[in-house]
C-alpha cells in the first residue's frame, strides 16, 4: 500500500519494524500493507487452574467462531498472567451475604498467590487484491 522505500532504503527505527501506519477509526489500525487491525481484552479462565474439559470447550466454541470467517483474516492471541494483590474491598446489604464473602477472604488470604490472567485477542484483515485495487479506483 504504501511505498516507504523512497523516503529510506534501510530501516534505522523501531518505526520502520512495525506493521503500523496508522488509527484509521476508534480502536481500529491500518497497516502499512494495506491490512486493518482491531485488538480486544479479555478475561477469561486462568490456564494453570481451569480444568482441561472446560479448556477443550472453550478451543471449541472459538474454533466454531474463527472458521466462519473466511479467507483474509489473521487471527492472534496473547495469554498474560499476573498476581492478583489484595481481596477488593466490598459491602453487602445483609449479614448472610457478609459472612459468605468473609469465607471467601478467608480462603483468599489462606492461599500464598492468586492470579488472574488477562487475554488479547488480535483480528487483522487483509481484503483480495481485486477488492483492493478497486477501492483505489474510487479514492
Amino acid at each position: 500500500m504504501m511505498n516507504l522505500a523512497e523516503y529510506r532504503q534501510t530501516a534505522a527505527r523501531l518505526a520502520d519494524f512495525l506493521p503500523w501506519a496508522a488509527l484509521v477509526s476508534e480502536g481500529v489500525v491500518l497497516n502499512k500493507d494495506g491490512s486493518f487491525q482491531r485488538t480486544a481484552r479479555f478475561r477469561g479462565p486462568d490456564l494453570d487452574s481451569a480444568v482441561s474439559a472446560e479448556l477443550v470447550a472453550v478451543a471449541g466454541r472459538l474454533n466454531n467462531a474463527f472458521r466462519r470467517l473466511g479467507s483474509g483474516w489473521a487471527i492472534f492471541v496473547e495469554a498474560q498472567r499476573h498476581p492478583v494483590g489484595a481481596y477488593p474491598a466490598s459491602r453487602f446489604p445483609d449479614a448472610a451475604s457478609a459472612l459468605v464473602d468473609a469465607e471467601r477472604k478467608a480462603d483468599f488470604e489462606e492461599d500464598a498467590a492468586h492470579f488472574e490472567s488477562s487475554y488479547f485477542l488480535t483480528f487483522t484483515y487483509l481484503s483480495p487484491p481485486e477488492d483492493l485495487a478497486r477501492t483505489e479506483r474510487w479514492l
